[in-house]
């Protein structure tokens, strides 16, 4: 039930003793971690409604202008506060238990018929799997000449409790239900603008249920459980208190010692977690003494219920709501927000493809990226800088698929551009389509304004986020001439002459129309020479289909240029091309993102593989055999890929 999961997250290679105070960027991302951890991964936040973004724009001064562990530590204490839940809290000095009369052998019999057992020196010395076998067959044996069963957990290793008890569970009493606890979970990050064809979405995942466990043929018919505050309950404690066979004695017990948790530790301050929680709610002692000595009051109980019949008890229900999505707040009516929310937008763009992304090991340097980008949003003095920002983060991700723009009403103008569609050619910025009079196919752009043309490509470049340095200058060249509508721009053109002229162009946004939309003529297919057909994918239509290879099919090959974004037709073309009666085309990989069992900063890589079926060929349909050749670019992906 209970897992310990130690998110270490170092903010040097040095020990955190040993490291000096970080600086102020460093401390907004160990606070931005903390904020990302709970965001993702705090179940209450998949149906309480706690304003999570306010809680660290609120702490952000304190967080900058902390001088001291403590002072961060406060910061830190103030912004998970705001969920009002005691499990997740900054850590103090951890609570050491004091048990008196833990000597001795770890297994005994104080009175005829009860076995008492001492989990503290059963874990001792750690894990040990010979050593627990051979501990958990030696208690078995006694347990099956006892009444009773005290088990004492009180100091025991907190990771192995589960584990030492896994090896005695077949001779406790009866286990009618099992506890249930759920954590959040994550089918890639779910979309909150448009639509997409990759089915994300974040619920709930329920762990814990085992089927009912028999009571043995001889062996104790009661449990009394002796625990402190700090003492972990395992899951198997829980279901026996449940199922009326055990008695928990102890002091007031906490709910962090029975769900799952992880620890963050952040320039020296550690953060407690809560990841889970339990469906039959925080467990609690059926008797609690504030004082005295816990162990007499086990036996004197242990005593009274040896021989006697299991007392019934209600069974437990669950009254914890499902998991609600919630779109993020966008903050539309700021479209240049406060120099807290422009912070807390790069920590979120930062945490979002941290997690989710699934290329996120091409990405380099992540980390580096957002201590890079933070002051650069801190400084940021209007939307047309903050946004920027933002695309360069998004940039060195280097991902085409990734774009940044305001949901609200800008401060900038609308963009237009020129009538010329620009590429890098060997180098240079050549015009490959153009509607400007004085400015042919084949001319170069030298100077845009007042400035070099490489200067002005090399400004935007680092603003562009793509897969390949290819696609990147592509993508940058295409935009390079953007500016507000209606405003003039004076470029210098070498054209075939080799002569530099200066031509003035007026941006407009009807432009866009003629650089992206500008369509071919159909039908959009041919015949070459030596029988070779020719098919502009980026235009033909699913309708075309069919025709084209009514037209193409008695061709020895077919040229498909895939040098653009197809217009859906990969579903109709696959099946006539399926030479080898395969199955599946495509194979994607969409991120499963729960928290990693086996620590550390990084998540764990995990995956859930789907295969896209290829459709069945129609009737009438015929394969098409001939040879296949696909010309592509930058400009095929997703569908084209």
């Amino acid at each position: 039930m209970r897992l310990l999961l130690i998110l270490a997250i170092a903010l040097a290679s040095r020990s955190v003793s040993a490291d000096p105070f970080p600086d102020k960027t460093e401390r907004v991302i160990g606070a931005g971690r903390v904020w990302a951890q709970v965001k993702f991964f705090h179940p209450w936040l998949g149906y309480k409604a706690i304003d999570w973004d306010a809680a660290f724009t609120t702490v952000l001064p304190r967080i900058e202008a902390a001088k001291t562990v403590d002072e961060y530590r406060a910061a830190i204490k103030l912004m998970v506060d705001k969920l009002g839940d005691p499990v997740t809290h900054v850590v103090t000095a951890p609570v050491v238990t004091t048990k008196p009369g833990a000597t001795g052998d770890w297994l005994t019999t104080p009175a005829p018929g009860i076995v008492l057992a001492d989990l503290d020196g059963f874990t001792a010395g750690g894990y040990d799997y010979v050593g627990y076998e051979k501990k958990g067959e030696r208690l078995t044996g006694e347990l099956a000449k006892a009444k009773v069963l005290v088990l004492d957990l009180r100091a025991a290793e907190r990771d192995f409790v589960g584990t030492a008890i896994d090896e005695f569970k077949d001779a406790l009493p009866a286990i009618e239900r099992w506890p249930i606890e759920r954590i959040v979970e994550h089918h890639g990050f779910w979309t909150q603008e448009g639509q997409t064809s990759g089915g994300y979405y974040s619920t709930y995942s329920y762990q814990g249920q085992q089927p009912a466990k028999p009571a043995p043929a001889k062996g104790p018919s009661h449990v009394v459980v002796i625990a402190e505050r700090d003492t972990v309950i395992p899951s198997s404690i829980l279901a026996l208190q449940a199922s009326g066979v055990a008695t928990i004695v102890g002091r007031t017990l906490v709910e962090e010692n029975a769900v799952t948790t992880a620890k963050i530790v952040v320039a020296g301050v550690e953060v407690q977690l809560r990841l889970s929680e339990l469906l039959w709610g925080p467990p609690t002692a059926d008797v609690v003494m504030p004082t005295g000595d816990l162990r007499a009051k086990a036996l004197e109980i242990a005593k009274r219920v040896a021989g006697q019949k299991p007392a019934p008890r209600a069974p437990k229900q669950s009254v914890l709501p499902n998991y609600l999505p919630r779109y993020d707040a966008d903050y539309a009516a700021t479209p240049y927000p406060s120099r807290e929310l422009r912070v807390l937008a790069g920590i979120r763009a930062w945490a979002i493809l941290d997690r989710f992304w699934p290329y996120r090991y091409l990405a380099g340097d992540w980390d580096k990226a957002l201590r890079e980008t933070l002051p650069k949003l801190e400084a940021a003095t209007d939307q047309k800088s903050y946004l920027n920002a933002l695309r360069e983060l998004g940039a060195k991700a280097g991902d085409g698929h990734i774009n940044v723009w305001s949901t609200g009403k800008g401060t900038d103008a609308p963009m237009g551009t020129a009538s010329l569609k620009l590429d890098l050619i060997e180098g240079k910025l050549a015009v490959i389509q153009t509607d400007t009079k004085g400015i042919a196919v084949g001319d170069v752009i030298e100077t845009i304004g007042d400035k070099p043309a490489s200067a002005v490509l090399a400004e935007r470049r680092v603003m562009v986020s793509a897969s390949t340095d290819e696609a990147r200058d592509h993508l940058t060249a295409a935009t390079l001439l953007a500016g507000p509508d209606g405003s003039s721009l004076k470029l210098g053109v070498r054209g075939a002459d080799r002569t530099l002229r200066e031509i003035t162009v007026t941006r407009a946004m009807a432009s866009w129309q003629f650089i992206y939309k500008a369509a071919a003529p159909a039908p959009h297919w041919k015949k070459l020479a030596n029988n070779i057909g020719y098919v502009d994918l980026k235009e033909l239509t699913v309708p075309e289909v069919e025709p084209m290879f009514q037209e193409l099919g008695g061709t020895k090959a077919i040229v498909f240029d895939m040098r653009g974004y197809p217009k859906g037709t990969a579903w109709a073309i696959a099946p006539r091309l399926n030479v080898k009666g395969a199955k599946y085309g495509a194979q994607f990989l969409q991120p499963y993102v729960i928290p990693s069992p086996s620590g550390g900063d990084a998540l764990d890589d995990q995956r859930i593989r789907f295969l896209q079926g290829i459709p069945p060929l129609a009737p009438g349909a015929s394969i098409y055999r001939g040879k296949v050749i696909v010309l592509i670019n930058s400009d095929a992906v997703s569908q084209s890929e």
